[in-house]
C-alpha cells in the first residue's frame, strides 16, 4: 500500500507513536512499515532513510504540540493564570501517554550526543520558552520571565523523571500545584481575595 493511500496525519501519527515507545535507535524501519501498514519497500520509497522519517515526526509532534500546547498561552479568553495552568496540565497529560514522558526530551537523550535532531528539538524548546515567557513577561522584566520559564522547563523535566521511574503520577500533580501556586498571577490573586479585593 503506497503511502499516500494513508492520510499523512495518520501516517505521522502512527509512526510518532513507535518512536515514543521504542525511541530512535530502538525503532526498525520494519517496525514502522508494521505499524503504518505500509510495505516496507514503499516506506524507503518515500523516507530513504530513517532519520529523514523520524524528522517529520519531529516536525509532526512540534505542530501538535503547537495546537494543543502552545496556542494555550495566547487565548485572550482566559486570565492568565488560567492560561499558565492550562498549559501545564496538558504537558501532564502528554507525560502520561503510555508512561512515556516527554516526547523532545526522550529523543534529546537518545539522540543529543549524535546531533541529528538537535536543531529541531531546541526549537521546540523555545517555542515552549517563548509562550510560557510570553506569561511570565506580565509580571518579570524580559530576562528574568525567561529564566522563570527554563527552571520551570527543567522542574517538569526532573517530574517527568520521577513519574517514569516510579509510575507515581503525584511528581507531575505536585509538580504542577506547586507551579501553578508560585506563578505570580497565583499569587497576586490570593493576596486581593484575602484583601476583599
Amino acid at each position: 500500500m503506497p503511502v499516500q493511500k494513508i492520510e499523512k496525519s495518520d501516517f505521522l501519527l502512527r509512526c510518532w507513536v513507535v518512536f515514543h515507545r521504542n525511541g530512535y535507535h530502538n525503532t526498525s524501519m520494519q517496525d514502522l512499515a508494521k505499524a503504518t501498514g505500509l510495505q516496507k519497500a514503499g516506506l524507503y520509497h518515500h523516507y530513504p532513510t530513517k532519520q529523514l522519517l523520524m524528522e517529520s515526526v519531529v516536525q509532526y509532534a512540534l505542530e501538535q504540540f503547537r495546537s494543543y500546547t502552545l496556542s494555550v498561552a495566547h487565548d485572550q479568553s482566559l486570565p492568565i493564570e488560567q492560561r499558565f495552568e492550562k498549559m501545564l496540565r496538558r504537558q501532564r497529560r502528554l507525560a502520561m501517554i503510555e508512561r512515556q514522558g516527554c516526547f523532545f526530551a526522550n529523543i534529546a537523550l537518545e539522540t543529543g550526543r549524535d546531533e541529528f535532531f538537535n536543531k529541531m528539538l531546541l526549537g521546540a524548546l523555545d517555542e515552549w520558552t517563548d509562550a510560557l515567557s510570553m506569561l511570565y513577561g506580565y509580571f518579570y522584566d524580559p530576562e528574568q520571565a525567561r529564566k522563570e520559564a527554563q527552571r520551570l522547563i527543567m522542574e517538569y523535566e526532573g517530574a517527568v523523571v520521577f513519574y517514569k521511574l516510579t509510575g507515581h503520577e503525584q511528581y507531575l500533580e505536585d509538580f504542577v500545584q506547586r507551579s501553578v501556586h508560585a506563578f505570580p498571577a497565583t499569587s497576586l490573586t490570593t493576596a486581593n481575595t484575602s484583601l476583599g479585593i
